[in-house]
């Protein structure tokens, strides 16, 4: 890169974890630019006034640090549970979900700044690095992006803290034992004896939000969710803002032992990966919604959604959040989910949970027409037509089969 295409001031990522202290004086010293370190709270409860200190020292000029977790919580966790987004199956998508928000406001303040480039230590072997690009290559399109582990030659944790020591910074963190993503959505853990799916783990080592089953309370919990247009607005009644709404769920579903699940996903790049994924407020709203979604929607729009569903997952994952298809997406739930206001209750008893009601003005549930005591509307005497026009198909093809002795005898 010749000096004249060199950018002159860097906006940074920056959690103030090994990588990204270190990352602040690499790029000082290979770009001769001003850094701006970036840290947001999505709900893992960064301190800001320490990371500002920290960010500083290391050689920052500046340090931004916002409170996200409302926007967080109601625009993008709730839009993912409205939707049923999940990936390959299980995984919520906790992590997925809080990056494009951080990239949102990373290039509000690289605009704002006047920055030429924008910064990330993620590594070029997982999902996060192609969650924030995707998002900048549309958001500022002209800025430079500067992924400091697909360039320099360190080769991991040692090597970055002989660097940082080299340059005089003792890092004040702990190492951890595992590779962990907080908001308020979930908490994962990733590395160390997680690495090999075939080894067993004890849940102490690992849990935090969720207490393992050894440890749940003998007890019953009543929990209801109340929903408008598809989105969580109260728990038992009381109406709760996004971020406090999930903060309560996630303590009463942990506290029974409810929320983890045990993933080897497939990464973008085709990596197989092991997770432990903690989201027991998420998964409770995850199957309130559904269960709202069976009492409103008929089963056309049930397998519709399902489909977009899963398309709306796989965006979350593959960091395709500023889409045309995903806002495409967005407009396709929130349109059909003005039937799911309602509420669900639950009954948590040791790490189970069991419906105790379903309630909706928009529920499509005929007590009149299920019921076996009575036939008010007559369905028993229509049915008989009914029965003979639907199997019309089939009559046929076994008529067509009896004649050209097509057809194959019920083996005895």
């Amino acid at each position: 890169m010749s000096a004249s295409k060199k950018p002159h001031k860097i906006l940074l990522a920056f959690s103030g974890g090994l990588d990204t202290s270190a990352i602040i004086p690499w790029l000082k010293e290979n770009y001769q630019a001003e850094v701006i370190a970036y840290c947001s709270d999505l709900g893992n409860s960064p301190d800001g006034e320490a990371l500002r200190k920290w960010a500083l020292q290391l050689g920052a000029s500046d340090f931004i640090f916002e409170d996200l977790k409302e926007v967080f919580g109601s625009q993008f966790a709730f839009a993912a549970v409205r939707a049923s987004a999940t990936y390959q199956d299980d995984y919520l998508l906790g992590t997925a979900l809080g990056r494009p928000l951080i990239a949102e406001r990373m290039a509000y303040y690289a605009k704002k700044m006047g920055a030429t480039a924008i910064s990330h230590g993620c590594t070029g072997k997982g999902n996060d690095q192609l969650r924030f690009e995707r998002s900048w290559a549309y958001l500022v399109p002209d800025l430079l992006i500067i992924a400091p582990w697909r360039i320099w030659d360190f080769k991991g944790r040692s090597d970055l803290l002989a660097y940082l020591k080299q340059k005089g910074f003792d890092l004040p963190a702990k190492e951890k034992v595992f590779s962990e993503d907080v908001n308020l959505f979930h908490r994962s853990c990733e590395g160390g004896i997680l690495e090999n799916p075939a080894d067993e783990f004890e849940p102490t080592t690992v849990y935090k939000w969720v207490r393992p089953l050894s440890q749940v309370k003998d007890e019953t919990v009543t929990v209801q969710i109340t929903f408008q247009d598809g989105l969580p607005t109260a728990v038992n009644q009381k109406k709760l803002s996004a971020a406090n709404l999930l903060t309560l769920l996630n303590t009463i579903a942990g506290d029974s032992g409810i929320g983890v699940q045990d993933i080897v996903e497939e990464r973008a790049n085709g990596i197989k990966s092991r997770g432990i994924y903690e989201t027991p407020g998420g998964t409770l709203l995850h199957a309130a919604v559904k269960a709202l979604k069976h009492l409103c929607w008929d089963r056309s729009l049930m397998a519709t959604a399902r489909s977009l569903g899963q398309q709306y997952g796989d965006c979350i994952y593959d960091g395709f959040w500023h889409t045309d298809l995903r806002n495409s997406l967005e407009a396709f739930f929130a349109k059909a989910s003005e039937t799911l206001t309602g509420s669900v209750t639950f009954k948590l008893e040791k790490g189970q949970m069991r419906f105790v009601s379903r309630d909706s003005t928009s529920s499509l549930y005929d007590t009149d027409s299920v019921t076996f005591e009575a036939d008010k509307t007559g369905i028993h005497k229509l049915a008989e037509g009914y029965c003979k026009i639907i199997a019309i198909k089939q009559r046929q093809a076994g008529v067509r089969d009896h004649r050209t002795e097509r057809f194959v005898e019920i083996k005895k």
